[in-house]
């Protein structure tokens, strides 16, 4: 399984977010944007660390980890 930053171990200074339902909600610093998580007890996750700037998602990462593992899993069995 692939590995994510969450919170505080992501570097980069500014990053694109994007909400839980996938909506942009813009470039903002990082400390804004762990904020604007912490105000919806969610995680912030970096999922395109390569993209300028890096993107995160608003999102509860327990439960992304789960939809990504389901993902997979699905994937194998159509291979």
């Amino acid at each position: 399984m692939k590995f994510y930053r969450i919170n505080q171990q992501i570097q980069a200074p500014n990053i694109r977010v994007l909400d839980e339902n996938n909506k942009q909600i813009g470039i903002l610093s990082k400390t804004d944007a762990l904020a604007k998580a912490q105000e919806r007890s969610l995680d912030l996750v970096e999922i395109a660390p390569a993209a300028k700037p890096p993107v995160c998602r608003i999102i509860d990462f327990k439960k992304f980890r789960y939809l990504e593992g389901k993902r997979e899993r699905e994937s194998k069995k159509k291979a």
